[in-house]
């Protein structure tokens, strides 16, 4: 992988008919959910980055806001029940049950579930993965190498939603590497977790040995690290040196070329948006 060709800062976005949360939205399941738990908490979520701070600031102060939890249901009772600790769900068994919770106020199938808010019911999404996740991800012509779920620079969030689907379809991932940071938006399919890197195919291959040695051993010592350090350190926001600007505007007719693109691909028709030349929109 000596001449890799990695999507860098710039990487694009899934073409899909894709619903991006705005950046409250983006503080996902394990956040939001605190929300019932803790007033306070809800209100920092509801916060917003001071006015007037550089792309890069903004970034960071997200990233910050990003911690483990999530709801995990029992397979027994069908109770479901907020495990704060808990990064992503395949730190958890394949069939995981309410005596496993280490919270002994419901680590019983008789214990009530806990109440959530309508309002943060409606912002939970079926994620695999969280900000801060270890992952090995595979990009076509390359082979599988080792990164991390990270935000977007240009969406500000890690998840991308299709349409009115709650399940993500791609996951911003930034790679390991001793070279200049390098990410891509990966279909679950492309990601496995970090920990299963001994059931997929590692290319060890002369021109990209020494190369990978050294992404497995960040990647490693990720492993060892809070996920406060680990995005500090690790994350594009934390690696990349050169300018972070906010993303591009795209006009009128930019967004006719691509939407003329989603309708061949997909034979579907979709609806003419309103935008006056004038306008645009994140890119």
């Amino acid at each position: 992988m000596d001449e890799a060709i990695l999507p860098v800062e710039n990487a694009h976005e899934p073409f899909e008919e894709a619903h991006q949360p705005s950046l409250v939205d983006a503080m996902q399941t394990e956040n939001m959910v605190t929300s019932s738990q803790s007033s306070s908490k809800y209100k920092d979520i509801l916060s917003q980055p001071a006015a007037g701070v550089s792309h890069r600031q903004r970034l960071l102060w997200l990233q910050k806001r990003r911690s483990p939890g999530l709801w995990a249901q029992c397979d027994e009772c069908s109770r479901w029940r907020y495990l704060p600790h808990v990064l992503d769900r395949h730190e958890l068994p394949v069939k995981w049950y309410c005596r496993m919770n280490p919270d002994s106020t419901f680590a019983s199938c008789s214990a009530p579930e806990y109440p959530i808010r309508m309002r943060d019911e409606e912002d939970l999404i079926h994620s695999e993965y969280n900000a801060g996740s270890l992952v090995m991800g595979r990009v076509e012509g390359w082979p599988w190498w080792p990164g991390m779920v990270d935000d977007c620079p240009d969406t500000e969030q890690y998840y991308w939603l299709d349409g009115f689907s709650d399940i993500p379809t791609h996951y911003n991932v930034v790679f390991f590497d001793a070279e200049d940071v390098t990410r891509a938006w990966l279909a679950p399919s492309d990601i496995k977790p970090f920990k299963d890197r001994k059931k997929v195919n590692i290319d060890f291959k002369k021109n990209n040995r020494e190369r990978i040695k050294v992404a497995l051993k960040q990647a490693k010592e990720a492993e060892k690290m809070t996920l406060t350090e680990r995005l500090a350190k690790f994350s594009f926001v934390g690696r990349y040196k050169g300018d972070i600007n906010s993303p591009k505007k795209v006009n009128k007719k930019e967004i006719g070329k691509y939407k003329e693109l989603f309708e061949r691909k997909f034979s579907v028709a979709m609806p003419d948006d309103e935008i006056s030349d004038s306008e645009s929109v994140p890119e």
